[in-house]
């Protein structure tokens, strides 16, 4: 009876995965814009603005992009690549250009599980407070 835990839960743990951040960046005339505020949440001193923009005028660095693969993957292990992409890459925060309810096929399963039934891709732009 344990083996067969032990293996269901290796076989669940098999399905949860996320692929590396891949960065572009970003080149443009006019870079400096004005945000007005939004919500955010805190990981590793980086801002992650979910809902809305900086309260402050930021610069775009460019675009990271994660893939969440099939099967299950953590909030918060997406959250913890994308902060340490940004400080990578030398900015303060990351505003999510596209919105996890936009996919079919990705279903938040509790506040911290994303479920999705094929590979799908977060981006988020990487700023710099100005």
């Amino acid at each position: 009876m344990r083996s067969i835990i032990v293996i269901l839960a290796l076989l669940i743990a098999g399905c949860a995965s996320l692929a590396g951040v891949e960065y572009q960046p970003y080149a443009g005339k006019t870079n400096v814009y004005q945000g007005e505020g939004g919500t955010k949440v805190i990981v590793d001193n980086v801002d992650l603005w979910a809902d809305g923009t900086p309260p402050s005028k930021f610069s775009i660095l460019g675009v990271a992009t994660v893939a969440v693969g099939a099967g299950s993957s953590n909030e918060e292990a997406v959250r913890s690549a994308v902060a340490g992409k940004v400080k990578e890459m030398g900015g303060n925060g990351a505003i999510q250009i596209n919105n996890n309810t936009s996919f079919s096929g990705v279903v938040r399963s509790s506040p911290s599980v994303l479920l999705t039934n094929e590979p799908r891709q977060l981006k988020f732009a990487v700023v710099k407070y100005a």
